[in-house]
Order: structure tokens, then sequence, then C-alpha cells
């Protein structure tokens, strides 16, 4: 009884809900009708429109003015409209198109952020290998409670160039509240006009609402605020989440990003060691002009108590450069593992030595790793054979002179060599 009870009351639930949408669809088709109508009355009462009008468009949904949805083109139009790309940094930045600097936290992006504001303002070189292509008026927007730090790094950057540039052409603007706010954008716009910036920075995007959609919406408008004031907007964005080292890759920027058309990638390639200020760095570039690279950058921000204090040098490595190093230190690790097995047969040995068949064999090794290891270590001299005792034909080893025989562990098997073994096995 109490099962049917409950199947009879969600069969009704199921019905009333049925009607409810059933109603809100029927007010909502009155409500559409009734703006149609007063549309259709309006244009009748206007005695400026033309009487043989053979169509009119009415946004039931949306605003009082009918928008512009989409334009026809020719191919020869499309063509005739093109411009040449104009570039901040030839192959690097394009002027006029939005960008973002992208990265997990502690990554060095403000630092970069400057660096490239500075290259920009003195026609001088980005990370000292990419070079402005003029010299550009740049606006810098941080938060006011990073004045100190954004100062400290502007000076090290100019400290760092022969010639010393002042930055003459670069303006702060300090906010005290998130700059994408609505009440903010005006301020932004005539400081912009003020100064007539070409570029304007923002580091870091911060933005009140945790909606997604009102993120977007509000990274669209303050995008848009900038770009119709004359400059080419550049954000510096935290990723979501912490990540490991390792390159990033343009698939980051889905979501709230996607109005960018270039981009930076910056993330950590080692993790970074408290107080030594040395910093290792990816940075992947693209964009929709078609560029593109990944390089290594190393930073050497020195200490405090350094001579001269703190400093900002930047070296530029090629990606294919820094990924050969990586993977001889990996083939290195493993080969010194390797020769340390045989140096640890040979220890267990003593001073009587060992023939090559039994070191593989205490070794545990395959032939694939026994035999470029033996090889590697007799040519070094790692090895040496030992000097042959009377009425012996087999070749015995063991470790150089002087060697240190500090290596811990015991092989797990034990084979000493017999004077009957065959010889070729030596």
């Amino acid at each position: 009884m109490r099962r049917a009870r409950i199947q009879k009351f969600q069969t009704r639930m199921r019905q009333l809900r049925k009607e409810l949408r059933a109603k809100e669809t029927a007010e909502q088709f009155a409500a559409d009708r009734t703006k149609i109508i007063e549309r259709l009355d309006a244009l009748t009462a206007d005695d400026s429109a033309s009487k043989d009008i053979d169509f009119f468009r009415c946004d039931v949904g949306g605003g009082d003015e009918a928008k512009e949805t989409h334009r026809t083109l020719s191919t020869a139009e499309m063509l005739a409209e093109r411009k040449p790309q104009a570039w901040l940094f030839p192959n690097l930045l394009t002027k006029n198109e939005p960008a973002v600097i992208v990265g997990p936290s502690k990554t060095l992006k403000s630092s970069l952020a400057v660096d490239l504001c500075a290259a920009l303002a003195t026609g001088g070189k980005f990370l000292g290998e990419f070079a402005a292509e003029k010299v550009f008026r740049v606006g810098f927007v941080g938060a006011d409670n990073k004045q100190s730090q954004l100062t400290d790094l502007a000076v090290r950057w100019s400290a760092a160039r022969e010639e010393n540039p002042t930055l003459d052409n670069l303006q702060w603007f300090m906010a005290v509240e998130e700059p994408a706010a609505p009440e903010n954008l005006e301020s932004l716009r005539e400081w912009i006009e003020k100064f007539e910036l070409e570029v304007v920075v923002i580091d870091p995007l911060r933005l009140g609402s945790t909606n997604k959609r009102k993120q977007a919406e509000a990274i669209q408008t303050l995008v848009k605020t900038i770009s119709n004031a004359g400059a080419t907007p550049i954000l510096c964005v935290q990723t979501r989440k912490e990540m490991k080292p390792g390159k990033l890759d343009a698939s980051i920027l889905a979501g709230s990003l996607d109005f960018a058309q270039q981009w930076l990638l910056v993330n950590r390639r080692e993790t970074f060691q408290s107080g030594s200020g040395q910093h290792k760095l990816w940075l992947s570039i693209g964009g929709y002009a078609g560029q593109g690279g990944e390089w290594g950058v190393d930073i050497d921000e020195g200490k405090l108590t350094d001579e001269g204090g703190r400093r900002w040098n930047v070296r530029l490595r090629e990606a294919t450069e820094i990924e050969a190093a990586a993977k001889q230190a990996k083939e290195y690790v493993k080969f010194e593992k390797l020769e340390s097995q045989l140096r640890r047969v040979l220890l267990d040995a003593g001073e009587n030595g060992l023939c090559k068949y039994n070191i593989r064999s205490n070794s545990g090794m395959s032939g694939s790793k026994f035999g470029p290891t033996w090889d590697r270590m007799m040519t070094a001299g790692k090895i040496v054979e030992m000097p042959k005792e009377p009425h012996s034909t087999l070749k015995r080893y063991t470790l150089p002179p002087g060697e240190e025989k500090n290596e811990t562990g015991r092989s797990s098997r034990r084979v000493r060599c017999a004077d009957h073994e065959p010889a070729q096995q030596a």
C-alpha cells in the first residue's frame, strides 16, 4: 500500500510539472505576441516609415534597436580590407590584438611583464633577445600594494642594460580595486587617452566575481575598453591550480581566456631553490598571426647580501639544447648506476678479481646493458686486467689501484672463476 501511494504521488507531481511548463510557455508566448503587436503599431504610426516595407526585424528577446548581425563580402573585398601585420616585437607579439601572459603562482609573471613593458618603452629587447619594433608609449596597471616590488623590478631592469635607459615612456596606474570593475573602467579609459598609450599591461588580472560567466563578461568588457581607447591589451593571468615544472600548452586558454589572440605561457622548468636567486623557466609563445616557439629562460636575481644587491640577468636558451642536455643527464645517471653495479661485484671479488663472464653473472645485468657498460669502463680505465697467473688461461679483472672502495651493498650472487672454465668466456 505504501509503495502504491508513493507511485501515485510521483505520477501527480509529474503531471503538475507538465501543467506548470505548459502555463509558462503560454505566458511567454502571450508576452512575445504583445511585444510584436506593439512594434507593429509603432511602425504603422510612424509617418516617416516607408509604406512599401517588405519586411522588418523584431528582437523579441533583445534590445529596443535592431543590431547588425553579419556582413557579406566577396573574396576581393576581403583582400582589399586586409591590413599589413603590425608588430610590437616581430614574430613574437602583434599590435592591436589582445594577449595574455599565463602561468601558475610564483613563476615570475610580474617580472616578465615589467621586462616586456620596459623593452617596449625604450625600444630595447625583451628578455635580452627580442627587439621591439620601435619605442612605444606603455602603461602598466598594477595593484597598489605592489608598488615597491614593481619599482625594484624597473630599477633592476634598467641597471642590467649598459645604456641604463630611463623609462619616461612607461606610465603606471596603481589600482586599489580591481581595474575590471565597471566603476573603474572610465578612469582607466581616461588614463589611456590622456597619455595616448599604445600598450597596456594589467598585472594581475583581478576579478570580483567567482562566477565563470560573469568573469568572462568582465574580461571581455575590460579588453574592449582598452582596445577602444587605442591600446593593445596584455593581461597577466594566474592558472586556477598549481602545476608541476614543465611546458604549458594553449589548451589552458579555454574558457574565459579564449578571447586572447596571442599568448605567452610561463612555468618553472625546475623547482625553485629558496634563497638561491636562480630561476629556470619554460616560455612558450603562440598566436593567430602564426608566431610560435619555446625557450628556456634562466634568470639570475642574485641575493640581497650580494655586493650591489639583487640584479636582473636573463639568458634565453633554445628548447632543443635544454632537452638534449636533460637527456644526456638522464643517460649519465643510468650509466652511473650500471657502473656502480660492476664496481660492487669487483669489490666483492677482492684482490683475486673475476673473469668477465662471472663479472656479468654476479652483476645480474642483461647482455644489452652489460656490454656497453663494460666497454665504457674499460675505455675509461675504470676496470683493469690483472696479470695472468701461471698455468691459467683466464683473464681476470679488478678495479684500478687507488679506486675509491667505498661502495656499499653486496651482489646477490657470487661465482668464483675456476681455472678449468673455458677460455672463450674470458
